[in-house]
């Protein structure tokens, strides 16, 4: 689905934009700048009326488990209120954001205006792993004034479309600002086309995606990577209480461990496999209660392809690791792998975590992961917090959250440790008038 000028167009409408962007786009930069109030405004009516919405409505439709679609639903609400917006342009942008601030040259005692600007074009490749992403990507664009492109992803059901004409219904004038194409990743002429009037390509995805990009991009087109990330817990004998293990239990299973930030396995501060058994015989009652209460929002197909994928990837796993230390314990849908060895990895997703030793004396050798590092869930009592988060920040994560938490974002917080409103401006100088 395409989405231009304020309304869904055909693929064959869209090749006649894809010719004609680059002039559009200039069209747009010969006017005013966009005045940010105007996206706030149109950012806060449309969340204090998120019931009314017909793109929420369909929500249930598209797979989403009722209580993810709730998480959603106040996660954008809390984000894109103007209470929270102007807090959230004061914390990444400065105080005065849309203040110019004077510089003074000292050799002259000249002054000049120094303010931010756009960068003027920002190109948004999505991943598919979270339903708003491109919406809340481009949301975060436009409130720096600039011309979005979204390239959707192909697992995307409508849901941004449907949400940028609910915008566009409540403020036309944004209609400029605003681009999103289904182009297919496999389509490198269109995307090099889109990417080529772009000030900055801002990629959301793995190494592959980010790959990719970079031959893509040319020279003088900014790269701006929200990156593939892992995220994990980390439990000590004194954190592994009923109500902590639940906690780390929703995230697994709202999440279905698709996000950068969802619960892969957990690190057990232990060097004794017989410990890592006996831990996963605790949780895993846990667990699959927790999923029991959850169940999959997927269709039958897909729940019976996921179950079937599932199954097979334990059942090579089983074979590969015969006679070994690794204890595979399953439970209704979910299942979790015991592992003597110490590598960070991603799990099969879909309700089956590892479990693996990691004395607290080695949380730094995390390090040879760094920048995959995002959210660590710390399952601990109240003297190891400050001890454990301080290892866990230094071995390079930039989140420690109870389990639940994991995945929820808070108004202000960064994306991987970075704001990303400061990296969608620039710094000017306009040296004063004599």
């Amino acid at each position: 689905m395409n989405f231009v000028n304020g309304k869904i167009i055909s693929q064959e409408e869209s090749d006649i934009v894809l010719e004609n962007i680059s002039s559009m786009i200039l069209d747009t930069l010969s006017k005013p700048p966009l005045d940010i109030d105007t996206v706030i405004d149109a950012c806060d009516y449309m969340v204090k009326n998120l019931d009314k919405l017909e793109a929420v409505k369909r929500l249930p439709h598209l797979g989403i488990s009722p209580a993810l679609a709730n998480i959603y639903l106040k996660q954008v609400g809390s984000m894109f209120d103007r209470t929270a917006i102007i807090k959230r342009l004061e914390t990444e942008l400065g105080q005065d954001y849309s203040k110019p601030k004077t510089i003074t040259y000292a050799h002259s005692g000249r002054t000049a205006a120094q303010t931010r600007a756009p960068l003027g074009v920002l190109f948004h490749i999505t991943a598919g792993n979270m339903d708003v992403l491109p919406f809340v990507s481009l949301i975060e664009g436009l409130l720096c004034g600039n011309i979005n492109i979204v390239k959707l992803p192909q697992e995307e059901q409508g849901i941004t479309v449907s949400l940028l004409q609910e915008l566009m219904q409540i403020q036309p004038a944004l209609k400029e600002y605003i681009y999103a194409f289904d182009y297919s990743s496999k389509d490198v002429f269109a995307l090099k086309r889109l990417a080529d009037v772009a000030n900055a390509i801002v990629v959301w995805g793995g190494d592959e995606a980010i790959k990719a990009v970079r031959t893509m991009a040319q020279p003088n087109t900014d790269i701006i990577e929200w990156g593939h990330k892992i995220s994990f817990a980390y439990a000590t004998k004194d954190g592994s209480t009923e109500d902590n293990l639940r906690k780390l239990a929703l995230n697994i299973c709202l999440t279905n461990q698709l996000f950068c930030s969802s619960c892969q396995g957990v690190f057990l501060d232990t060097n004794d496999i017989e410990e890592i058994y006996s831990f996963c015989n605790k949780f895993l009652p846990i667990l699959e209660q927790v999923s029991h209460e959850n169940p999959f929002a997927f269709d039958a197909s897909a729940k019976l392809f996921t179950s079937a994928k599932v199954t097979l990837e334990l059942y090579h796993k089983e074979i590969e690791t015969r006679g070994s230390d690794v204890r595979i314990f399953k439970g209704k849908n979910c299942s979790i792998i015991a592992c003597a060895d110490e590598n960070l990895e991603t799990s099969i997703m879909h309700r089956n975590i590892w479990v693996k030793p990691l004395e607290s004396s080695k949380i730094l050798h995390l390090r040879r992961y760094k920048n995959y590092l995002q959210t660590a869930a710390l399952l601990c009592s109240g003297h190891e917090q400050a001890t454990l988060s301080e290892k866990l920040i230094k071995a390079g994560i930039v989140k420690v959250s109870d389990g639940f938490e994991m995945s929820n974002y808070a108004a202000g917080e960064a994306h991987d440790g970075v704001f990303p409103l400061s990296r969608y401006t620039r710094l000017v100088s306009i040296q004063d008038a004599d």
